[in-house]
């Protein structure tokens, strides 16, 4: 009988043991969402008496970068570009009135591709005086996910004194060249 027992009492353990688990499944990750950095040419961006636009030439210009760096694709639906922290109407432009290849790497209008990027030249053509210029950009990633991000703030050089710009209207900068590496 002490025999039976001992093996009654081995076998109930085993089963308990083997019933229970101390690890559980482990719990899916959620799918990344899109992250950026971007990095303009020039911070503080210098006024410049002209080369802006053929209505406004002078103004702040430079060139920015858009690095897509969680591998996520974005479609992107709206640029709300900001001077002094407002937006202004002169500057209600498309996403891809501002941006588009960067030199030598892939490019789908309206969009930054995962891990990709999109170049252009920001800034503002006025004969106003601001302090700093800012865009943001909205959309959706490939995940489905709704994306807001407030790029860094671009600082604006001092216009110099009598320095008053010719030409009617304010004007955003020229549609951007070709871009040439900066990075």
């Amino acid at each position: 009988m002490t025999r039976r027992m001992i093996a009654l009492a081995a076998a109930a353990s085993t089963a308990i043991a083997c019933g229970k688990s101390s690890a559980t499944a482990p719990t899916p990750a959620a799918p990344p969402t899109a992250a950026f950095q971007v990095t303009f040419s020039q911070n503080p961006a210098p006024f410049q008496a002209s080369g802006c636009s053929f209505s406004t030439p002078s103004g702040w210009f430079t060139s920015a970068r858009i690095q897509e760096t969680a591998g996520v694709a974005v479609t992107v639906t709206m640029l709300t570009q900001k001077l002094d922290g407002a937006a202004v109407g002169f500057l209600n432009e498309s996403f891809n009135s501002r941006f588009g290849a960067c030199s030598g790497a892939a490019f789908t209008p309206g969009m930054i591709l995962a891990s990709g990027a999109a170049c252009g030249t920001v800034g503002a053509c006025t004969a106003g005086t601001y302090s700093t210029y800012q865009f943001s950009i909205a959309g959706t990633d490939a995940n489905g996910h709704t994306i807001s991000y407030d790029a860094p703030i671009l600082q604006l050089g001092a216009r110099p004194a009598g320095q008053i710009a010719v030409g009617r209207g304010e004007a955003p900068p020229t549609a951007p060249a070709p871009m040439r590496s900066y990075w």
